[in-house]
């Protein structure tokens, strides 16, 4: 298996490979000038094959630098390189020879040249044999392998040196030259025997297989001018080849160099060894040869002999490459299966630790991955090893589902999960948790950096979100908590989700941070939710009646009933501590229950003792809890069946949230409908989509909120607001009425806006029954 090239760095013409090239182009055209005019060497024409040696030698220590190699590789480089400094010492020891020796033959070395081209054999031979051949328990077969072929190859070439020294070198070597040179040229074509062997049959390490290519290549290329050295010296005595083959030999090193260095920083492929080597082989078939060509003058029995023995040799070795060729089948397939299986189980284990709608990591991975990170952290407190946790709950997400369908749903959970994933870093973990809770593990963030991080988050989520068609805005409660000494996954994950709590507490789309005072509060809410149930049995609540009055006269029209709770030992406590409370524990359902049937009778009483001047209507407020819970309008149904009270005088207030979801609270409410009961969504104009809730909620009434009603005078946005609010009521034939008021400039304003109904301090606190009895016989019609 290669390196990916699409990932490795395009090839461009550096300095080092220009100059190499311009110095092969020179070499070729002084040669080529050299052989054509028969000019014996000059110094200067050994020039190119330097600089060439040159630019190679930095090639390779360039490499030998470069960012991702392994230690091997590196080491493999710089030999090369110290090859190279060998490599030009001996030419500039030629070209030295030459200035002192004019007219000197080319196999003619003095003995410092051939010191330096010697060294230079024995540094690459050298590296060549300690390149990694293989790894784990296949590096000694391979090993066995590559020594098992090399010994053939070099038989092989044994045996055509000596065939060419005894039977060609004759017929140029006139007895007064040195010996020395035929050994350079056998050492020679043993290195790239060596060279070219390595690359076929041995494993390649860290090294790139393009530059082993390369380098094999010029072994190959040096090899040859050495092998052509016989026809050089009878065509020219003093016409060197070497000024030609060196600087072609270096150009494809300082090429493997460079491509070494661009696949540096990628990471090493697996490699896959050959089912067999073509190489030995190819060495078999050239000794054959060689025995047919030396048994052709020693008669026909010799020649039949060595022909039988070529041919069976043939049929053994065919035999052989076609048991190997299907052995190499079948290994290809078990390893196509393997990776298959192995592609398989990756799949199994991605699916088994991520989300499989938004393909973040489950609960599961993150808890581990928590884990992991507070063994690495150690409860550190600062520094870069700190860890924050945060957990995100979507605000209404139910809401959507219930109204646009899941298929909505789940298209804007994929897009809430990108917008995370953009908003934190590669290093942080990004989860889904279930539903439409999300975690986040921030790693190194100081405490303000974590909140900025989770402001980020807010801003990314106030973009409308485009879901199947819809463009949705979402909103965010946020927790977050920061690692302490000793700190559990289990722990943080719970402080986590305390502040989550504590931001929806605060109002939607908010984010809170873990401070030991919400464990004081928590503790006081549960302390708070057992004292509740106790208050329950005990009786310890009662209602109040707040007056709704007609504008401008402010006669009362109806009572909206409110709950007060006197604590034995805290006095009385406000419904906006208790209610929350008793929502989250579920006692809102009886204590609402309670509420309605008070009420009723209470009503019912008033109506039976004043008649026609007691309260035309009686407003209870309902939770979305109630409108949730089963058989909710059978309970309403009775209570006025027990009560006796007329359900057409009966309001219920619900807010815009607790009907938002739709589903079972939006067919309570019309199951209240069928029965005669009133709706008035309260605090209408805070929530989202509130005009478009009047297309599905059956309301009557519309009661305006109280920031809407603060600051109504002169030409403010909320008289705007206001005005329009009123015209939607008048065109929807609902009943409008302002709540909060507080001073009589906000009542002319109001009436003079278009309001005719209103509630508030300026015309009444809430009472309690006795006050209410009080009031009305205080306006009891005479009677004569």
């Amino acid at each position: 298996m290669t390196v990916d090239e699409r990932q490795v760095e395009r090839l461009r013409p550096t300095p080092v490979l220009l100059t190499a090239a311009s110095v092969l182009v020179a070499s070729v055209i002084l040669f080529a000038v050299n052989y054509a005019e028969q000019r014996t060497q000059v110094v200067w024409g050994w020039l190119p094959a330097i600089v060439g040696t040159a630019a190679a030698g930095w090639a390779c220590w360039q490499t030998a630098s470069a960012e991702g190699l392994d230690r091997v590789t590196a080491r493999v480089w710089r030999s090369l390189a110290v090859v190279c400094l060998f490599i030009v010492l001996g030419v500039a020891g030629d070209a030295r020879h030459y200035a002192l020796n004019p007219g000197a033959m080319d196999q003619d070395h003095d003995i410092p040249t051939m010191i330096a081209y010697s060294m230079a054999l024995v540094v690459l031979l050298w590296t060549l044999l300690w390149l990694p051949v293989g790894a784990g328990g296949r590096r000694d077969r391979v090993m066995v392998r590559f020594l098992l072929d090399a010994a053939t190859v070099t038989v092989t070439l044994g045996i055509f040196s000596w065939y060419l020294i005894t039977r060609v070198l004759d017929a140029w070597h006139d007895g007064n030259g040195d010996a020395v040179p035929i050994l350079t040229l056998t050492a020679l074509g043993l290195v790239g025997a060596l060279a070219f062997l390595k690359v076929a049959v041995s494993g390649f390490g860290g090294l790139d297989r393009i530059s082993l290519r390369l380098l094999a290549i010029g072994a190959v290329v040096g090899a040859s001018g050495g092998g052509l050295f016989p026809i050089f010296v009878q065509l020219h005595p003093g016409l060197s080849g070497s000024m030609m083959f060196i600087p072609a030999t270096l150009l494809c090193v300082a090429f493997a160099a460079d491509r070494q260095r661009r696949a540096a920083r990628l990471p090493v492929p697996v490699q896959q060894g050959d089912s067999f080597s073509i190489v030995t082989y190819v060495a078999v078939a050239c000794t054959d040869a060689l025995l047919l060509v030396v048994s052709s003058g020693a008669g026909h029995v010799v020649l039949n002999v060595a022909l039988a023995a070529v041919v069976l040799t043939a049929l053994v070795v065919a035999r052989q490459i076609n048991a190997l060729s299907e052995n190499g089948r079948l290994l290809r397939r078990v390893d196509a299966s393997l990776l298959e299986l192995n592609r398989f189980q990756h799949q199994l284990e991605h699916r088994a630790s991520h989300d499989a709608l938004t393909d973040l990591a489950n609960r599961s991975l993150f808890e581990q991955r928590t884990s992991e990170a507070l063994a690495a952290t150690g409860g550190a407190m600062d520094g870069a090893e700190t860890l924050s946790l945060a957990l995100i709950d979507l605000d209404d997400f139910k809401a959507i589902n219930d109204r646009l369908g899941h298929a909505v749903g789940d298209a804007l959970l994929v897009v809430v999960a990108d917008r995370l994933r953009e908003a934190v870093r590669t290093d942080d973990v990004v989860a889904r948790l279930g539903g439409d809770e999300f975690g986040l593990l921030l790693h190194g963030l100081r405490s303000d950096e974590a909140t900025e991080v989770l402001d980020r988050i807010a801003e990314s989520l106030t973009r409308p979100v485009h879901a199947l068609g819809y463009d949705l805005l979402v909103k965010a409660s946020i927790g977050l908590a920061e690692v302490w000494p000793e700190a559990s996954p289990q722990e943080l994950l719970r402080r986590a989700d305390l502040a989550m709590y504590a931001a929806k507490e605060r109002g939607k789309g908010r984010h809170a941070v873990y401070d030991a005072r919400l464990e004081q509060d928590q503790a006081a809410d549960a302390q708070l939710g057992a004292e509740l149930r106790r208050a329950l049995d005990n009786n310890d609540f009662s209602l109040v009646y707040q007056p709704i009055v007609a504008l401008p006269g402010g006669e009362w029209t109806s009572l909206e009933t409110l709950i007060r709770w006197k604590h034995p030992e805290r006095g009385f406590i406000g419904p906006d501590v208790f209610i929350p409370i008793a929502e989250r524990t579920g006692l809102i359902v009886p204590l609402g229950d309670w509420i309605l049937r008070t009420a009723l009778r209470q009503a019912a009483e008033w109506q039976e003792r004043y008649g026609a001047a007691a309260p035309g209507e009686i407003g209870v407020n309902v939770s979305a809890r109630q409108l949730r819970e089963p058989g909710f309008a059978a309970d309403v149904r009775a209570a006025l069946a027990d009560t006796g009270f007329d359900p057409e005088k009966l309001v219920v207030e619900v807010t815009e949230t607790a009907v938002f979801d739709g589903g079972i609270a939006l067919d309570a409410l019309q199951s209240l409908v069928t029965l005669g009961v009133r709706i008035a969504l309260d605090d209408f104009g805070t929530g989202h989509s509130s005009l478009g809730l009047l297309r599905t909620c059956p309301a009557d009434t519309l009661k305006v909120d109280k920031s809407f009603v603060d600051g109504i005078g002169g030409r403010s946005e909320e008289a705007v607001i206001a005005t329009a609010m009123i015209q939607i009521t008048n065109g929807l034939h609902l009943q409008a009425i302002a709540e909060g008021v507080e001073t009589a400039e906000q009542a002319d304003t109001l009436y003079r806006l278009g309001y005719r109904f209103a509630q508030g301090y300026h015309f009444s606190r809430p009472l309690s029954a006795a006050q209410v009895d009080e009031h009305l016989d205080a306006h009891r019609p005479l009677t004569v």
